[in-house]
């Protein structure tokens, strides 16, 4: 007689008792979190973008076996999120509207009210007319003409909406079912978590090369390069630049001074406009 079907039937029993655990652990969470509430605020404060970019890095370091890391992110998001009731999301959703959706669920919950927008500037006006609010924007485009999205968002400090968070959240997956990459942005101070990237918008004479650029940048101490150049019409020269910083920039930071200064006249302005704890690299 082979002893496989009670070997099966110990294993369905094993998995059932596992769920039931799962499940009486996050009532238990959520029991805590409300008596945490009740005692210092007495209402559910948002999560902060920053908050959960550091929770989601520990899980994920300290995962291991086959489970997909994408579907753990998706699962403490979840968690995570279930119980904020003042935040929206704006999605940019344009020609890749699902991806773009499934990007939001992915990383935010099922339980975020969503509101889909067809262009990128909506989604930054509506994060500037609530400062509770969240958007979900593509990266911008290597070369913008006209006014690009990025030249609304406000520098550090400042009310309005900056870069929160880069998506997705895990890279080198290898999913079978991609997701686009793209900003979160909303009105959140940028917080070190210990691996980051800052954003920075400059505005430049027209005569200023990248290559002085660069130059520029790398003497005043940033590690950085160019996400994005703006310009008036197609074949003007672009005097306004996205840039990314490798590692966290203060407010008060001098070496955003010092890219003015260094840079002398060719520079007009330099803003902290965000920035993100990096993504986590699953093939590391």
């Amino acid at each position: 007689m082979s002893s496989r079907p009670d070997r099966a039937e110990e294993i369905r029993h094993e998995i059932l008792a596992l769920d039931r655990g799962i499940h009486d652990l996050l009532m238990r969470r959520t029991e805590a979190l409300l008596a945490s509430w009740s005692e210092e605020t007495h209402s559910a404060p948002p999560l902060r973008v920053p908050q959960a970019a550091r929770v989601l890095r520990g899980i994920l370091a300290r995962h291991s076996g086959s489970f997909p890391p994408r579907a753990l992110v998706q699962i403490w998001s979840d968690i995570l999120f279930a119980m904020d009731t003042t935040t929206t999301l704006h999605v940019y959703g344009g020609e890749d509207a699902p991806r773009f959706w499934d990007l939001a669920r992915t990383h935010f919950g099922c339980t975020m009210p969503l509101i889909g927008h067809t262009s990128a500037m909506g989604v930054v006006h509506a994060c500037a007319n609530d400062p509770s609010a969240l958007g979900l924007v593509p990266l911008p485009e290597s070369i913008e003409t006209g006014q690009a999205w990025w030249e609304q968002l406000a520098p550090a400090g400042h009310p309005g909406p900056r870069v929160a968070q880069s998506l997705p959240f895990v890279r080198n997956d290898s999913p079978s079912v991609p997701l686009p990459q793209a900003y979160v942005i909303g009105a959140v101070e940028q917080e070190s978590t210990g691996t980051d990237t800052s954003i920075l918008r400059l505005s430049c004479q027209a005569e200023l090369s990248r290559a002085r650029l660069q130059t520029v940048l790398k003497q005043a101490g940033f590690d950085a390069q160019i996400l994005a150049a703006g310009r008036e019409a197609p074949k003007a020269a672009a005097s306004r630049l996205l840039v990314a910083n490798r590692g966290f920039v203060a407010a008060d930071d001098e070496r955003l001074a010092a890219v003015r200064a260094i840079g002398g006249g060719a520079i007009e302005s330099v803003a902290l406009v965000g920035g993100f704890a990096d993504p986590f690299e699953a093939a590391a």
